[in-house]
């Protein structure tokens, strides 16, 4: 960086939050788990520390060389709203105005502006004498012309805290709350579209998740489970480090084809997921399941049966999805880096042993009867002793020996009970 050249400030990173500054008396909890996960993301970069300051977290110690790739680690920090790569200086009109012209200097300039704002009015002077004085002083070293309206450049001036920032860049974060401050959910995460777009979306809402993944092997091939895991990792680099739990659920399939009415066969798969979600929740008590589904996006997902497959849990479903059509999933899943993988193919858990014919219009009675045959709580029972806990970390979650490394301040996984 040019400042750092010009005057060996070091480098520093001034992330802001907007939705996290609203909470009450909760706020310092919001704030201290928003730090946490700016730790969490930036592990590896350097002696990184964190800072918590009125209004906004300021980043120390991040190399100048690893900037670029803190910064698009951070867009994936749930809370974030803002991250300004910059330097620190002491809050002088003189201090700012040399700042900004090592920043800008040897760099094009077909035109600039200054924003500058200070959030404190003890100050001998205004958030306008700053934009003067420094937009000034970057004119007169580069002979560059101001342009309010359109700047190619734009000199972000920020003093607060008794100190000044000043950065020539400012990404956009995700927004939302900190994963941390939500709860804990478990998704039906069945490695297709839609249930990663649901985690990132209750993620985004600050909640931490478990991913549950059905698959129908042997009768199926391991795509799905792969693809599980690549997305959880995915997931991993906006969330930290995930569990993953994998289920084979093939035995509960071919109980429920031997004594089930066929068109009633994928409702009571989805009823028996939801009660070995639900035994995942009680291991790690967690507080709801989550679901992919969208309001009449295929058969199971109408009103009716979703109401009749809810009825199979006591605990509280989640549908983050459920007012989304297709194509709107399809270009969040784009955005969020899951989309490719999900559409790699696979043999579905559900679809492999469905029906011809899948009933619509489901009651609770309905599919009660059709279950009557079944043991469904042994079945849950059995289905769950099965499942296979792994932790997925974030792709550059590594030591320098390249193995996968849990977090100080997290336990490893224990097993299921």
């Amino acid at each position: 960086m040019a400042a750092d050249r010009a005057h060996h400030v070091a480098p520093i990173l001034v992330l802001h939050y907007h939705e996290v500054g609203l909470k009450g008396k909760n706020r310092a909890f919001f704030e201290r788990t928003l730090v946490r996960n700016v730790n969490r993301a930036l592990r590896g970069l350097g002696p990184a520390t964190t800072r918590r300051l009125r209004g906004r977290l300021l980043v120390e110690g991040v190399p100048a060389s690893a900037l670029p790739q803190a910064v698009e680690r951070l867009q994936k920090v749930f809370g974030l709203a803002t991250i300004s790569p910059g330097v620190e200086v002491p809050p002088t009109l003189d201090d700012m105005a040399r700042a900004a012209v090592a920043l800008v200097e040897g760099e094009p300039l077909p035109s600039f502006a200054v924003r500058a704002r200070r959030a404190e009015k003890h100050y001998p002077f205004t958030s306008q004498e700053i934009g003067r004085v420094v937009g000034a002083a970057v004119v007169q070293a580069t002979g560059a012309p101001v342009n309010l309206r359109r700047p190619h450049v734009e000199i972000f001036v920020e003093v607060a805290n008794e100190r000044a920032f000043v950065s020539t860049s400012r990404f956009r974060g995700p927004g939302g709350l900190p994963v941390g401050t939500g709860g804990l959910g478990v998704v039906l995460f069945s490695a297709g579209i839609d249930s990663p777009v649901a985690a990132w979306r209750m993620m985004k809402r600050g909640m931490e998740v478990i991913l549950v993944h059905f698959h129908s092997q042997p009768f199926a091939d391991r795509a799905s489970e792969e693809k599980a895991r690549r997305l959880a990792a995915i997931l991993a680099e906006w969330h930290g480090p995930v569990e993953l739990v994998i289920v084979p659920l093939i035995d509960a399939q071919q109980a429920i084809i031997a004594y089930a009415p066929e068109r009633y066969r994928t409702l009571l798969y989805r009823r028996m997921m939801l009660r070995v979600a639900e035994r995942v929740a009680r291991e790690r008590r967690a507080h709801a399941l989550i679901t992919g589904d969208s309001l009449g996006q295929v058969a199971s997902q109408t009103v009716e049966n979703m109401t009749a497959v809810t009825e199979a849990t006591s605990m509280l479903v989640l549908r983050p999805l459920v007012g989304y059509d297709k194509s709107e999933i399809i270009a969040e899943a784009q955005r969020i880096g899951t989309y490719d993988v999900s559409i790699l193919p696979q043999d579905d858990a559900c679809t492999l042993l469905d029906p011809r014919r899948v009933e619509t219009r489901a009651t609770v009675e309905a599919v009660r009867r059709a279950e009557a045959g079944l043991d469904v709580e042994a079945l849950a029972d059995a289905t769950f002793a099965q499942a296979h806990w792994e932790r997925i970390p974030p792709p550059w979650w590594h030591d320098h020996a390249g193995r996968p490394q849990e977090p100080e301040e997290e336990a490893p996984c224990p097993p299921p009970l």
